[in-house]
């Protein structure tokens, strides 16, 4: 019954606390919509109460599991091996998260749906999307895994569409369900060929027949490609994005499963078949350029939208652009800990949301932004390449060793620079500018410990052996440089190397998201997906 006997006799209390969550939010599936509507209050409760009990036990669990056998892998599984739990430093970490937002959603949702007809079948639908998610998560082999990732878009697809009347959303729905089936072919067709190669379909014995016969997953590299596309496709990268930024019209608590969780998928994805995918470097160059282009194109597309919850939505796919980045170059444990600290703000940004009328008056009673002198702007980018580049050497990161952290290094100067620039524009000098600075700093030196945490907290989980290539990634550190430049002159008002009226140019092209709604939306058309 047991994966791993590591933990001796105690291993089934961890598999006790944490095995029956996944089936108790998929058993949902069973109850009725038209009585479920007719009791809405007590549907709510009742998924309140089941998504807290499913936090609090999870959280037992993981630190039961960390205290006894920090690394070890837990698990239980059925005769036939499809169906059960598996349990590492991966899954625990991700499932706490889920829990955790998937409790707090639901506990908006009460509110926030309080008094519509259809309330009771959304906490159904939430509940079985919540529950497709969690056995994603600890699945012990490829078909549970293949099944829940089928199971999540279907479930999501249900929430997208709750109000039928905002053609919008509908529009956005459909586009979202054929991109999840394309993502759907490539995962099954993936795990098929990986089942037919190594005749297993459980991630313990499948890492460890990977491990034996790399030569194997070298020769079938088509597989490892199958995965990359299909994570693509599930993270919504470009071009396969447009559906996103369309489904605000859904009700916000699916704006936030969706931003904070779902989105994930493809990420989650990557990091779990690492073991498969550092066996192709060129999959995996290939993931960190789309990676990196969507977060370019993410980026500045986002800068300049009206809408609160339009910008983001773009943040999103940024986001997400960065995260696969990240597992291109082989930093899965980053991608781990950006998927985290995503969850957590861009979960809190959409339930929060509607509190932006508020702040932006609180906002606008400050002093308005000045328009600096254009070398400032090489003051911001000169202090946090410093501050990077002084951590690096700090926390002995080497660019040879390890030449996928020059172009995370740059992500973080990116970060700072905006950090810094914003305290440009506000006015900021001399010890003022200094006490941002330090700021900055010290932002970025808890990133450099976190990260650090997450490798040596994930090490179990992870491949050993990760490719680099320090002229690809060397490449990327100069094209993320100058998209650094770019964005910062994009919204400043001053004329630079970017002229005002190519900025203004630049802007309109970046508002209309440079015209791939409109390309998708007549795609749409012709495919029949506007019809009502």
């Amino acid at each position: 019954m047991s994966q791993s006997d590591s933990l001796g006799g105690m291993d089934w209390i961890v598999c006790l606390l944490t095995v029956w969550i996944a089936p108790a939010f998929l058993l949902w599936a069973l109850l009725p919509a038209s009585w479920l509507n007719r009791s809405p209050v007590t549907a709510g409760k009742l998924a309140e109460w089941l998504s807290w009990l499913s936090f609090v036990s999870v959280s037992l669990a993981t630190a039961f599991w960390a205290l006894l056998a920090p690394g070890a892998v837990v698990g239980t599984v059925t005769e036939a091996g499809w169906f059960g739990l598996r349990l590492d430093a991966l899954s625990a970490t991700v499932l706490l998260l889920v829990c955790f937002l998937g409790a707090v959603i639901v506990r908006y949702s009460k509110n926030y749906l309080a008094g519509d007809a259809g309330q009771g079948a959304f906490f159904k639908w939430l509940c079985i999307t919540l529950g497709s998610v969690m056995a994603l998560i600890v699945a012990p082999g490829l078909v549970q895994f293949g099944l829940a990732w089928v199971a999540t878009s279907l479930g999501l697809y249900q929430l997208l569409i709750y109000f039928p009347d905002r053609l919008g959303t509908l529009l956005s729905a459909r586009k979202k369900s054929l991109v999840s089936r394309l993502g759907d072919i490539c995962l099954i067709a993936a795990f098929s060929g990986r089942y037919a190669v190594y005749g297993v379909q459980d991630f313990g014995l499948l890492f460890e027949a990977i491990q034996d016969n790399a030569s194997a997953g070298a020769s079938h590299g088509w597989i490892a490609w199958l995965i990359v596309l299909g994570a693509l496709l599930k993270s919504a990268q470009f071009p396969f994005h447009t559906w996103l930024p369309d489904t605000m019209g859904a009700p916000t608590p699916v704006s936030a499963l969706m931003h904070a969780g779902i989105i994930n998928g493809g990420g989650y994805l990557v990091v779990r078949m690492s073991p498969l995918l550092v066996e192709s470097v060129s999959a995996l160059h290939f993931l960190a350029v789309c990676g990196a282009f969507t977060a370019m194109y993410g980026a500045m597309v986002m800068l300049a939208q009206t809408s609160v919850k339009r910008a983001l939505a773009y943040s999103t796919i940024a986001q997400m652009g960065f995260m696969l980045l990240q597992c291109g170059l082989g930093a899965f444990h980053l991608a781990i800990l950006h998927l985290v600290a995503h969850s957590l703000y861009k979960g809190h940004a959409f339930l929060s949301c509607g509190s932006a009328v508020e702040t932006a008056k609180k906002l606008n009673a400050k002093p308005h932004y000045s328009r600096p002198p254009q070398s400032r702007i090489w003051l911001a980018v000169g202090v946090s390449m410093a501050i990077v580049v002084g951590l690096s050497l700090a926390f002995e990161v080497s660019p040879i060793e390890k030449p996928g952290m020059l172009v995370l290094s740059m992500v973080v100067a990116m970060a700072l620079t905006q950090l810094l620039w914003t305290a440009v524009r506000r006015g900021q000098v001399g010890v003022a500018f200094a006490g941002t600075a330090g700021v900055a700093g010290s932002i970025a030196a808890l990133y450099y410990l976190l990260a650090m945490g997450a490798e040596q907290l994930l090490a179990s989980a992870l491949p050993g052996k990760i490719p680099s290539a320090f002229l690809f990634e060397s490449i990327l550190a100069v094209v993320l440089l100058g998209f650094l430049i770019t964005s910062i002159r994009f919204q400043d008002g001053e004329p630079g190397f970017l002229s005002v009226a190519y900025k203004r140019r630049l802007y309109v092209h970046a508002l209309n998201g440079f015209y791939m709604n409109t390309i998708a939306n007549r795609l749409a058309r012709a495919m029949g997906l506007m019809s009502k």
